[in-house]
């Protein structure tokens, strides 16, 4: 069977700023491990006198067409980091590809498409129905490839959820979901091992939060650790899920 291939290509303008706004209104970083706000104006340092919190989202908007526009113009015009990252990728695709069905145990689908889009955000989102991601433009290959393995393993992962919760609802694999929580905490078991470590030299960990976040005198981390060393992983993925259910106050609000 064929395994699937990685679309790099330039991120849509309009959407990179659609999802600027998105991640300026603070009220979305409530209850995420990530602070979307500070990273954004981190990423974009001239912003930090021009936003502000009372701002609706097309002042937001209009100030991010200013500001950052036509920083992303210019870099689209050039194609040398789609190239690279392509080649890159292309290098590993089929290896990563493999070890990703041997962790979850379960097959690509034939028709599996996957792009990456290269744009300019504070994190990376994806789209696990539409099985896009968005990188950086300007980081390095080694990162690429540590990113692109976080979120392929994503898309995969959703797959093996389907199989094991039928009649679970694809809106719910999202933050803030208990399920989206549980898929961002047991990327550490899944890849951040020497198994996909062989291919970057870059972060393969889960967010801090996990490791950060005790119960029962454990890591999060570690618990889910236990699970995916001493069980198959359909059992491993179910004993996750419980255990989430079970402490998804504290999880999420931590």
């Amino acid at each position: 069977m064929a395994l699937p291939k990685v679309k790099f290509e330039v991120f849509d303008i309009s959407e990179n700023l659609d999802n600027l706004v998105w991640y300026l209104n603070e009220e979305n970083s409530k209850n995420s491990p990530l602070n979307f706000y500070e990273f954004t104006l981190d990423l974009f340092p001239t912003l930090k006198d021009k936003i502000t919190t009372d701002m609706n989202d097309e002042e937001r908007y209009l100030i991010l067409e200013k500001e950052v526009k036509p920083i992303l113009e210019e870099l689209s015009k050039n194609s040398k980091d789609i190239l690279k990252y392509q080649k890159a990728w292309d290098e590993v695709n089929d290896k990563i590809m493999q070890e990703l069905e041997n962790k979850l145990e379960i097959k690509w689908k034939e028709d599996t498409k996957i792009t990456c889009q290269v744009g300019l955000l504070p994190v990376c989102p994806r789209d696990i129905m539409g099985r896009t991601f968005v990188i950086n433009y300007g980081i390095s290959e080694e990162k690429m490839i540590a990113t692109a393995i976080h979120e392929i393993c994503h898309f995969l992962y959703f797959e093996k959820w389907k199989e094991l919760f039928p009649n679970f609802s694809e809106d719910e694999f999202d933050f803030p979901h208990i399920a989206w929580y549980l898929s961002e905490a047991m990327i550490d078991p899944l890849i951040n091992n020497a198994t996909f470590k062989k291919y970057t030299k870059d972060d393969l960990e889960a967010y801090s939060v996990f490791y950060e976040t005790y119960i029962d005198g454990k890591s999060v981390i570690d618990t889910l650790r236990d699970y995916v060393q001493n069980n198959p992983i359909d059992v491993a993925i179910k004993k996750g899920y419980d255990f989430f259910q079970k402490y998804k106050d504290k999880i999420k609000n931590n």
